[in-house]
């Protein structure tokens, strides 16, 4: 991605590091381009795999680049010896029995979804065969946090509903999730980090990872409205099931994620806190 590195360079939480910081361009479809990338980095001590094609239109529009990308099964069979921590999403549930733990069914609506419940398989398959270290499987709800570092990035969704003000602008209201701070989000990978450094034992698992409160977009937009004290009466409300010709996608699949705050010991914060902190 254009200007990547050098917006990581100049962002104030990397001021203290990026002199350590490495890049490297890699296409996780080509093998040869995976094969020479390990030939020519030192063994990793852990791998935080984020890249994927999340966006669910693309996928629908391309099956098989959406499966190549998003299950890199080439790349991920070089990392034998490294502990994978992987995102994977919420929308691996079908989203009409909420609230969900990690114990039930998944049931992916359209192709985005069902790449990610294939990547699930393929780590945990993999760790019953010895194959891993170890592996995490992270299902994130929407991140919801500052701006991209990258100035011709567009609005996140939180920006877009401050930018609305004054403005009559249509909002789901059927469409539910545990949306979840990026600060939460950068505690627990930083967690996995530090228990490896530690000593710790990391266990294949799956994990929810989401914030404690069940959230509808127009709820979002209204929060923003709210923490801005602006009026909110022309955020106004519409069904995601009554809107034709989109992609599938699962209305409420808002999450139970108790079992990974335990784990990370925090407490992940709910809508107003991620708002406040986010124009902070």
């Amino acid at each position: 991605m254009e200007g990547f590195e050098d917006a990581v360079r100049s962002h104030p939480y990397a001021s203290n590091s990026a002199s350590n910081i490495h890049f490297s361009r890699l296409d996780l479809t080509k093998e040869m381009a995976v094969d020479n990338f390990f030939n020519d980095e030192e063994p990793f001590d852990i791998c935080f795999h984020l890249a994927a094609i999340a966006s669910p239109k693309i996928c629908q529009q391309d099956p098989s680049t959406a499966k190549a990308v998003n299950v890199p099964v080439h790349f991920l069979n070089k990392l034998k010896e490294t502990p994978i921590i992987a995102l994977s999403t919420d929308q691996v549930y079908c989203g009409t029995k909420a609230p969900y733990t990690e114990d039930s069914t998944v049931g992916p609506v359209n192709i985005y979804s069902q790449t990610k419940v294939d990547l699930e398989d393929f780590l945990m398959a993999c760790d019953s065969h010895s194959k891993y270290k170890a592996a995490v499987c992270l299902r994130s709800s929407i991140i919801l946090g500052g701006e991209s570092p990258f100035g011709k990035s567009h609005l996140t969704f939180l920006h877009f509903c401050k930018s609305r003000e004054g403005k009559e602008t249509t909002f789901y209201s059927d469409e539910c999730r545990s949306v979840i701070s990026v600060r939460d989000v950068c505690h627990t990978l930083s967690y996995f980090l530090t228990a490896l450094q530690k000593g710790k034992e990391i266990k294949t698992d799956v994990y929810n990872m989401g914030g404690p409160v069940r959230v509808s977009r127009l709820e979002m937009a209204i929060e923003v409205a709210n923490h801005y004290c602006f009026d909110s009466s022309l955020f106004l409300s519409a069904e995601k099931t009554s809107t034709p010709g989109e992609i599938p996608s699962p209305l409420d699949i808002s999450m139970d994620s108790r079992r990974l705050e335990d784990l990370v010991g925090i407490k992940f914060r709910g809508l107003e806190a991620t708002v406040k902190a986010t124009f902070a």
